[in-house]
């Protein structure tokens, strides 16, 4: 999965924005299982929305439950993030100074 970057207003006028990381999508993973809400095909708007949710918690922005947050939230707005698929090898000459 991709890291994201995620914009979101709260219908209070907080607004939030956050990186996803691994984490994130493992929460998603496991609480669809159990629910059996399906994967991100299944439900695209949940799936992002979760994400933002999971993220803002982890950083100790949003303090609330899934509920409270779905009840809350006015708008969710993901990007993915361009990285680069071929980090530098340990020893490359370009990290010497």
């Amino acid at each position: 999965m991709k890291k994201l970057d995620v914009h979101i207003e709260m219908e209070n006028g907080d607004v939030f924005d956050v990186q996803t990381k691994t984490s994130d999508y493992m929460l998603y993973e496991d609480t669809a299982k159990r629910h059996k809400w399906g994967g991100l095909a299944d439900n695209p708007a949940k799936w992002e929305a979760f994400l933002a949710w999971s993220a803002l918690r982890r950083l100790g922005k949003y303090g609330g439950t899934w509920e409270a947050f779905k009840n809350e939230v006015d708008i969710v707005e993901a990007s993915q993030i361009e990285v680069d698929p071929t980090p530098s090898a340990v020893g490359d000459a370009s990290l010497s100074s």
